[in-house]
């Protein structure tokens, strides 16, 4: 019979051996933010829409793993994309309406493939959706309802999920860029330009590049390449931004460098087998 020392040890080793996952560190640290926005900004039903969200992204993931005759397993990355959905989405929005665009987002990754890896964030391309139809997104999950001070916790738990996945360039490029681009605007008296460094775009900014740009599947791992990528990201969502207004910004300047990222793999594969053929 094992003793308590022993299942206690067996439980320590587990739990390390998940909290070494950078997708477990996400999950874990958007539930926290979700937790803390939901219940310090007075928006509990937020958290019910958050879990309707993650359930639906987590089972049309594996229908469709199954439905490719794919071997199953944890479908952790498409909770997270439910959880951002869900997070995302205005709180007070009809409540089948997250488990629905998580479900569209998770589809996406199955569908929008190139040589067996999926191209764009699904989380962008779902609230992409929902915003060009019309739904509302408060991005209520970003703790900009809560007192300024709050955003420490936001900017702790990404540094989580940064030092996990190891994408701490494409943060700093992302927002070095986006900011830096906002206050040469602010300079020529864009009222949007000096808007960005406060609530809500402040926020949403650091939510996008600490939870969204730094998704391993859709990003680089070299540290030269993270910083060009959120680079790229940071641009196109700054200029999507300053001519448009909203909370846009951040899908479609991610899903640009998603595009770019994706082309750039592939032509360096193509390359990489025309080489062997020489070689052969």
């Amino acid at each position: 019979m094992r003793s308590r020392d022993g299942m206690a040890s067996g439980r320590w080793r587990r739990l390390r051996a998940l909290l070494r996952r950078p997708k477990a560190v996400c999950l874990l640290a958007l539930v926290v933010l979700g937790l803390t926005a939901a219940l310090g900004g007075g928006a509990p039903r937020g958290l019910l829409q958050m879990a309707v969200a993650m359930a639906a992204a987590g089972s049309c993931d594996l229908a469709l793993f199954r439905l490719r005759g794919e071997r199953l397993a944890v479908p952790d990355g498409a909770l997270i994309t439910g959880a951002i959905v869900g997070m995302v989405l205005a709180s007070n929005s009809p409540l089948w309406l997250a488990p629905a665009v998580a479900a569209v987002a998770v589809a996406s990754k199955h569908l929008i493939r190139l040589r067996r890896r999926h191209v764009f964030n699904p989380a962008a391309v779902g609230l992409f959706l929902a915003a060009a139809f019309g739904a509302s997104e408060s991005w209520w999950g970003d703790l900009a309802a809560l007192p300024p001070a709050c955003v420490m916790v936001l900017v702790a738990l990404a540094y989580a999920v940064l030092w996990r996945a190891r994408r701490f360039a494409s943060f700093f490029a992302y927002m070095a860029t986006f900011f830096a681009i906002c206050l040469a605007a602010g300079l020529m008296h864009s009222p949007l330009g000096a808007d960005a460094f406060h609530n809500p775009i402040l926020n949403s900014t650091l939510f996008a590049a600490g939870f969204m740009a730094s998704d391993p599947p859709t990003s680089p791992s070299r540290w030269l390449e993270q910083a060009a990528f959120g680079a790229v990201a940071a641009s196109a969502s700054a200029v999507v931004y300053l001519a448009l207004g909203g909370l846009l910004y951040p899908f479609m300047g991610l899903m640009a460098a998603n595009a770019l990222h994706a082309a750039i793999r592939a032509r360096r594969r193509v390359l990489q087998s025309a080489q062997r053929e020489a070689k052969a």
